[in-house]
């Protein structure tokens, strides 16, 4: 790691655990987002908020499956926040979610989170680009064209085009990050995940595509944020 984002890191990685046989409960956060003080803040009442809501849920669930004399083995609630990458000024963060209240099986989900260092808040991708500029053009045609590849080898067969399960999702239905590959301080590819359900049925699980930042994406970007980056070659 370079030295510049070595100083970076401050803190330790923070993981808020407990077990019982009424609810499992995980939540963790990397330790440049807790070198953070205002996301360490934010994840801890999150973590804290959450674990109430799985509490109550318990309970619910618990006293339901007791009346009924059905089996009980608890609930369970886990969230990850790891660092997909960062920059001297920016920190780019998923969540990994997942979620068992008592269904077939566990539901799982993906959030992305930006931060700016310089301003000291979070900020979305697109605020990032000149006015009138955007990235979503530029996303979805290799975008599609990689999830179909990934698609295929799954399935082990070619994705036929057509209705879902074979149809491109849209980019509102995606989690989108910035991510930094190689780990050098610069951002050159995105993370686009669709959920489970999103792309494909529930045992097909989430596909995570690696989109690389291209010379022409990069373009478009506010001054003030271009040394963050670095171009990738397009996909082919």
């Amino acid at each position: 790691m370079p030295v510049l984002l070595a100083l970076l890191v401050v803190a330790a990685p923070v993981t808020i655990a407990s077990e019982t046989p009424d609810l499992d409960f995980s939540y963790k956060w990397s330790a440049e987002a807790n070198a953070i003080s205002a996301l360490a803040r934010r994840f801890r009442k999150d973590a804290a908020t959450r674990k109430v809501e799985m509490l109550r849920s318990a309970n619910a669930e618990k006293a339901f499956r007791v009346k009924e004399k059905m089996d009980w083995n608890g609930l369970q609630f886990s969230r990850s926040w790891e660092t997909s990458g960062q920059s001297p000024r920016l920190l780019s963060l998923v969540s990994f979610t997942s979620a068992y209240t008592g269904g077939a099986h566990p539901n799982s989900n993906t959030t992305a989170l930006l931060w700016d260092r310089r301003s000291a808040k979070e900020i979305t991708i697109a605020s990032l680009l000149r006015t009138g500029q955007s990235w979503d053009g530029a996303i979805r045609q290799p975008f599609c064209v990689l999830l179909n590849r990934e698609r295929a080898k799954r399935r082990q067969e070619p994705v036929r085009n057509g209705e879902w399960p074979s149809q491109c999702p849209a980019l509102k239905e995606l989690t989108i990050a910035l991510a930094d590959e190689d780990r050098n301080g610069r951002f050159d590819h995105l993370a686009i995940t669709a959920d489970a359900y999103v792309a494909g049925p529930y045992a097909e699980g989430a596909y995570v595509i690696s989109l690389p930042l291209t010379a022409t994406m990069l373009a478009r970007l506010k001054p003030d944020y271009r040394p963050s980056f670095e171009p990738q070659p397009p996909v082919q």
